[in-house]
C-alpha cells in the first residue's frame, strides 16, 4: 500500500500520459495491481522501459526502488538480488535526469521506506550525489531534514550527514558545529551524534564546550542533559584527543556525567583511561557502573 502511494506522488513528474513509456506505464499498472508475482513482472517492464529510452527518470528510480530481487523464486537462476550498489545507481541516473525533483524525493521520502535495503540504496545515491557535483544542494536539503520538525527527517539527515562525513570530514564536521547552537533540541541531538559517528577530533572543542555548558550561570546557556549525555557519548566514539575531556569529567565528582564519562572510557582501551576507571571501581554510585576495560 505505502509503494502504491508513493508511485501517485510520483506522477506528477510525468508530462502527459500519451507521451509515457509503454514499458514505464505498464510496470506501473502491474504495481498498482493484485495480479501474481506482480513486482517481478514490473522490474522486468521497468527494466524494458530503460532500454527503450536510457534516459527515463522515473524508470531509473523505480527500478532502483523496486530491483530487491527478493520475491524471485530460486528454481529461476537467471534472476539474481540486484546490489546495494547496482539500486543506488539507478536512484543517482533517476537524479542525474532530474535533479531538483529526485534529489528531494531521495532525502524526504526514499530515505522513509521501511526497507533497510533501499534505505541503504538512496544512501548510496546521495553519497555519488556528494561525489559528484551535487554536494551543495544536497547539503541544503540535508540541513532542511536536520532542521525539520519532523523527528523521522533529523534522523535520516542525520545518518546520511554522518556517512558522508566519515569520508569528507572537513566539509561536514562544521555545517554540524554550527548546528549545536540550533533552537531547535532535536536538531543538535542528532548533530551531536552526527558528529561522534563521524569521529573527527575538530569536534572535539565544541562537544566539550556543549558539556560544560551545564554548569552555566544562566540557565538560557545551559545545554539541556539529554544532549550533554549524547556529547560524552560522542568524545568517546572519537577518543584519540577526546580522552582527556573524558577524564576532566570522571575527576569532576559533581558532575552528572560522570558515569556517562566512565563508561566511554571503558571502550577505548588507552591507557590515560586506566587509572581514573580504578578509581571509579572504589566508588559507590547511584548509578550502576559497569567497567570493561578494552584489551
Amino acid at each position: 500500500m505505502k509503494k502504491f502511494f508513493l508511485l501517485i506522488g510520483l506522477a506528477f513528474f510525468i508530462i502527459g500520459c500519451g507521451n509515457q513509456n509503454e514499458h514505464l506505464a505498464k510496470g506501473k499498472e502491474l504495481i498498482k495491481s493484485d495480479k501474481r508475482r506482480k513486482e517481478e513482472r514490473a522490474v522486468r517492464e521497468f527494466k524494458l522501459a530503460i532500454e527503450q529510452e536510457q534516459d527515463n527518470a522515473e524508470a531509473h528510480y523505480l527500478l532502483g526502488f523496486y530491483n530487491s530481487q527478493e520475491f524471485y523464486e530460486a528454481n529461476q537462476p537467471e534472476w539474481h538480488q540486484a546490489s546495494i550498489a547496482q539500486r543506488g545507481q539507478h536512484f543517482y541516473k533517476a537524479y542525474q535526469q532530474e535533479p531538483r525533483e529526485y534529489l528531494e524525493i531521495l532525502v524526504f521520502d526514499t530515505l522513509r521506506d521501511d526497507d533497510v535495503n533501499v534505505q541503504n540504496a538512496a544512501l548510496e545515491a546521495l553519497t555519488l550525489i556528494s561525489q559528484k557535483g551535487g554536494r551543495k544542494q544536497l547539503i541544503k536539503q540535508l540541513q532542511k531534514a536536520i532542521k525539520s520538525k519532523d523527528n523521522r527527517d533529523r534522523h535520516d539527515a542525520h545518518w546520511v550527514m554522518a556517512n558522508i562525513g566519515k569520508t569528507n570530514p572537513s566539509t561536514m564536521v562544521p555545517l554540524l558545529i554550527d548546528l549545536l547552537n540550533h533552537k531547535q533540541m532535536g536538531t543538535r541531538l542528532n548533530a551531536v551524534k552526527a558528529l561522534g559517528e563521524i569521529g573527527s577530533e575538530a569536534a572535539i572543542p565544541a562537544l566539550a564546550e556543549l558539556i560544560e555548558s551545564g554548569s552555566a550561570r544562566r540557565e538560557a546557556d545551559r545545554e539541556v542533559p539529554e544532549v550533554r549525555q549524547l556529547a560524552v557519548a560522542a568524545l568517546g566514539k572519537i577518543g584519540g584527543k577526546a580522552v582527556p575531556e573524558l577524564v576532566k569529567i570522571t575527576q569532576n565528582k559533581g558532575s552528572s556525567l560522570r558515569v556517562d564519562a566512565i563508561r566511554a572510557l571503558s571502550t577505548l582501551g588507552d591507557e590515560k583511561a586506566v587509572q581514573p576507571l580504578l578509581d571509579a571501581l572504589k566508588e559507590k554510585s547511584s548509578r550502576e557502573v559497569v567497567v570493561k576495560l578494552a584489551n
